[in-house]
């Protein structure tokens, strides 16, 4: 990894053992210091040491007993997946002229009636006919109108909102429209009376870090993103606990849950304020977990310090997952704000407001929330407002005053869609990223030239009409499983335009890359990008669609891409170069490349000109290198590489992906068939992958790259490399996506089925002439 964050990959490498100790100046940073520094910022840091000298100074009692609770709760953390709502109300909102409100935390929200306006709510609209949705769900809102029946640009909207915590986003969105009935309005509970209920209620502060990757570990739709790594070298954490019951009526509880990263035992001791609470015993990269019940007057009030520390040798490397210490707190809000729960049918009584209008809701229910009256008083130079909580069992509820009134992630108006519908009929669909629209309108005419009917398609009104408007590769997958079954005409084609990402909410702090997101699948070594995947309605790996991407970051990238492969069909029969194939194979290491190359040019009709290149005839790695430059600008109409690589590379760095920008092979562009691992791994970033160095190459690269974004046997992929090469000249004028995607039948291995990704135009017909040589020239 370079200073500016670039990773390059190399290999595979192969250890030698050898006696001599290493030089000083070749031991690197370890990765639990590199952890202890990334998530130990600078005010981080320094706030621990002013608590640890505060320790020093009062120590908390040694003597505290911490139990261990056996808990039978599920420790795996769950995605959380919004409530279904109707589908048919949802379809209705995409459909219409609304206003999307996104919201990216929990709270109580105003919005103006003039921003609302501004995004296309009608002026003219009824106030009591404004109605909120979330998740397919009407939810009440309170319209503050200066004139009865009619909205002035000084009115607003008020509601209950709360964020979205999954692997795609933290941002929920909620619809607003003028309906055809009044809208419901936020109930009124009169809060007066009660028997006295207790001082304080278990409260929940929680430590969660995102601050690495665990690309390697498979834990099903949970998130691979983990806090600092835990070694033998100890990692502090503060949490924080404010107004402690100092008599609670029960004891406070620490969870600590780790995420193991090294292979074998992990036994990590856990302190409390220097105080030893027990250890987390678990094995290799399985999720650890400890659970204790201490007595509160443990803790501090403020910050509380966690110290983690292994104690298994250096080998014995964990990830912070949540830490969560929950304890007694008083009803007093901090900073203007509470979440609390209360038992109904009990008095309450919340106090340390600095302002008067406080208000009440009870959220148990968070799609039907209501606002609770109560008694405000004065209380020195502060406010507390008292009241009976509503309801039986345990409440939920929220004391705020206005300086905690939040304001929306964003107000937008929806563009109406109706891909739901059963009249829609297209034999192609191109799901692309908003931005990006224009610079595919060239590719569509072509392919509706073709005769192929196509639909171009914002991946927004997907979300919008499958998920609520909420960001998900489900969404997706859901779309095209409904447009198979319901569309009078079912696609044929998927073109994905946008990159995405292995970190679709931007943890790592590198950019927002997720334009159209693919889905993140196991595979036997890792977990990584599958395209495939939306189309894959058995399960079985194998596409019912034939699903293509472009991997763009910008509208010059898509315009690029777009007017190669426009170019490549205008020029396509013409030129020696389209009658060329280039078959180039890495030497024999731990497989036989070289055969298997062969076995591919067995497949290729005699009437193709085949040139070869294989590594292991050349006198240096830098000579094979320097001539399948030289050869690759002159261009070909398949190049097909087998062999070792990786993410940037071909086996002994043949080629590399810096090195495309340099081709010069204009529009005589190749399919390039890439059999190594990861050569597609695309979500990367950190790097660009092969894959895409060669589609995105302005002067030249390819038009099209089939590549895999994980890492799989070479057995296989020699046998899925025949099939694919035996389709395209088998006479039946598949398309490049039908053929890619009919070669995956040919091998068992579902991490190769799901794996190898089609960076190109599924829709380009490879033809065979009469000859048997392929062009891509439409009936």
């Amino acid at each position: 990894m370079d200073l500016n964050g670039k990773q390059t990959r190399h290999g595979p490498v192969i250890p030698v053992v050898k006696s001599e100790p290493l030089p000083q100046w070749l031991n690197p940073e370890l990765l639990s210091e590199l952890g202890q520094r990334l998530g130990q910022k600078y005010e981080e840091s320094l706030k621990v040491q002013h608590l640890k000298e505060r320790l020093r100074q009062t120590p908390p009692s040694a003597d505290a007993q911490f139990a261990p609770i056996q808990s039978v709760e599920k420790v795996k953390l769950a995605v959380s997946h919004p409530l279904p709502g109707k589908m048919s109300v949802q379809w209705v909102l995409a459909g219409s002229p609304t206003v999307k409100i996104a919201v990216k935390e929990e709270g109580w929200y105003q919005v103006g009636i003039g921003d609302l306006m501004t995004a296309g709510l009608n002026p003219r609209a009824n106030p009591q006919y404004l109605q909120l949705f979330a998740d397919g769900k009407e939810v009440p809102i309170l319209v503050k109108s200066h004139k009865p029946g009619r909205l002035g640009v000084q009115d607003t909207v008020e509601f209950y909102a709360m964020g979205m915590d999954t692997p795609s986003t933290d941002t929920r969105v909620y619809w607003l429209m003028e309906g055809a009935k009044p809208g419901k309005r936020l109930p009124q509970y009169d809060g007066q009376g009660g028997q006295p209920g207790p001082v304080s209620f278990p409260f929940i502060t929680e430590l969660k870090e995102r601050l690495f990757s665990f690309a390697a570990l498979k834990n099903g739709e949970a998130e691979n993103f983990f806090g600092c790594v835990v070694s033998a070298q100890a990692v502090d954490k503060a949490l924080t606990a404010f107004h402690l019951d100092p008599m609670p009526p029960g004891d406070a509880v620490l969870e600590v849950s780790l995420q193991g990263m090294t292979k074998g035992s992990h036994r990590v001791k856990v302190l409390l304020n220097l105080v030893e609470v027990g250890e987390v015993v678990f094995d290799s990269q399985s999720l650890g977990y400890g659970k204790w019940a201490f007595p509160q007057g443990q803790l501090l009030e403020g910050e509380n310090l966690v110290t983690l520390s292994s104690q298994n040798g250096d080998m014995d490397e964990s990830l912070i997952d949540p830490i969560k210490l929950t304890y007694w707190h008083l009803y007093t809000a901090q900073d203007n704000l509470l979440r609390f729960s209360a038992q109904g049918g009990l008095g309450v009584s919340v106090s340390g407001f600095r302002y008067p209008g406080i208000r009440v809701v009870d959220i148990t229910d968070p799609y039907a929330p209501y606002e609770v009256q109560g008694r405000v008083l004065v209380q020195g130079s502060d406010y507390s407002i008292t009241f009976g909580a509503p309801g039986v069992g345990v409440r939920t509820l929220l004391a705020f005053s206005k300086e905690q009134v939040k304001n929306p992630g964003g107000i937008a108006a929806n563009q109406p869609s109706t891909w739901n519908e059963s009249r829609n009929a297209h034999d192609l669909v191109i799901l692309s990223h908003r931005d990006f629209l224009p610079a595919l309108e060239p590719l569509k005419n072509l392919r509706q030239s073709q005769g192929l009917s196509t639909g171009l398609i914002d991946a927004e009104d997907i979300y919008d009409e499958f998920s609520f408007g909420n960001k998900t590769p489900q969404a997706i997958k859901d779309f095209l499983s409904h447009a198979n079954t319901k569309w009078r005409q079912s696609p044929r084609f998927v073109l994905l335009v946008g990159d995405a990402s292995m970190d679709p909410r931007n943890y790592l702090g590198t950019g927002n890359f997720d334009f159209v997101p693919t889905q993140l699948v196991e595979s036997a070594y890792m977990e990584t990008a599958s395209d495939d995947w939306f189309a894959d309605f058995g399960g079985d790996g194998l596409p019912r669609m034939a699903v293509g991407r472009l991997p763009v970051r910008t509208a010059e990238e898509a315009s690029n891409i777009v007017a190669k492969i426009i170019g490549y069909e205008n020029l396509q029969g013409s030129g020696s170069w389209s009658n060329l194939i280039l078959l180039v194979a890495d030497e024999k290491s731990g497989f036989d490349f070289e055969a298997a190359s062969r076995a591919v040019g067995i497949l290729i009709p005699s009437e193709m000109a085949i040139q070869e290149i294989f590594r292991s005839h050349y006198g240096s790695d830098e000579e094979v290198h320097g001539d399948l430059l030289n050869r690759m600008d002159q261009g070909y109409w398949l190049i097909n590489y087998i062999g070792h690589g990786s993410e940037e590379v071909w086996g002994g760095d043949l080629l590399r992906s810096e090195e495309c920008q340099t081709l010069a092979n204009e529009f005589r562009l190749p399919l390039v068939i890439s059999m190594p691992c990861l050569n597609g791994y695309f979500i990367d970033v950190y790097t660009e992958s092969l894959a895409e160095a060669l589609l995105k190459a302005k002067q030249g690269g390819a038009v099209a790259v089939w590549g895999s974004s994980g890492l799989t046997e070479p057995g296989d992929q020699a046998i899925l490399n025949q099939e694919v090469i035996r389709l395209l000249f088998n006479g039946e004028s598949l398309t490049l996506g039908e053929a890619v995607g009919r070669a995956k039948a040919a091998v068992s291995d579902t991490d190769i089925r799901r794996t190898w990704i089609l960076f190109g135009d599924p829709a380009m017909r490879l033809y065979s002439t009469p000859s048997g040589r392929p062009t891509s020239k439409s009936r």
